[in-house]
């Protein structure tokens, strides 16, 4: 067979085109590394030193770059803020899709939903710590964007404690609203947790999904979910 017969007429501009969206693709994974490299920076230095004590040149710094390196990312400090609060509940809505994709029972997606949020929510700790501590911080428009992602996460958690009342999975009777609470204690568990500690991760996950069963009336974990959770 002759090269002019293994190559069709086309083939050339398909491998060149093949070519350049993997470049294209390569170039955009770099440039969200970079960035994410400077969220994580930023994250410590408002985490550590607060938003106020925290300037461009510090993140600069941290990262041995200029500060114009630091500009051709973010405009100015406050997007810088407003990515590191965004990154919490951005993740944790993953998560939270992720379980509520799976195979089981209410009790199981939920179960697995509170511990899989939980440890991620306790992963970004600084990053919500940061959002609850400078919330006053962000512009009205990022701020709003972030509230409508945290509404969104309640709006899921309520919608599979209701499907699985309604499939009599679990008893809520007149403390339905207590339901809300679960969003509560997802939110306020970076605020306390520390890992130097006397509670552990797990402790305190197991902790977590013990409480949000409770307020929604379900029955305690078994040793066998606990022993499935930490798999």
């Amino acid at each position: 067979m002759s090269l002019d017969t293994e190559i069709k007429p086309g083939d050339s501009k398909k491998q060149a085109g093949d070519a350049k969206s993997v470049k294209g693709h390569l170039k955009r994974e770099l440039l969200t590394l970079k960035r994410n490299r400077i969220i994580e920076e930023a994250t410590i230095l408002f985490f550590d030193e607060g938003y106020a004590g925290t300037t461009i040149e510090a993140i600069a710094d941290r990262l041995q770059v200029t500060k114009p390196f630091i500009y051709s990312y973010f405009k100015n400090k406050e997007a810088i803020l407003a990515a590191v609060c965004e990154t919490g509940i951005s993740e944790a809505l993953e998560v939270l899709q992720s379980a509520l994709s799976t195979d089981g029972t209410y009790r199981d997606i939920l179960i697995q939903t509170l511990w899989q949020v939980g440890d991620i929510v306790i992963k970004r700790q600084a990053c919500v710590v940061t959002y609850l501590r400078e919330i006053k911080k962000l512009n009205p428009k990022d701020a709003a964007r972030i509230l409508q992602k945290r509404k969104e996460f309640d709006h899921k958690i309520a919608k599979l404690i209701d499907d699985g009342t309604s499939a009599g999975e679990f008893d809520l009777g007149p403390r339905a609203m207590d339901a809300i609470w679960i969003g509560g204690l997802i939110s306020w568990l970076p605020v306390w947790f520390s890992a130097a500690g006397k509670l552990s991760k797990n402790d305190v996950l197991f902790g977590l999904v013990s409480a949000g069963l409770k307020l929604i009336g379900a029955a305690k974990m078994s040793e066998a979910e606990k022993n499935n959770i930490t798999r």
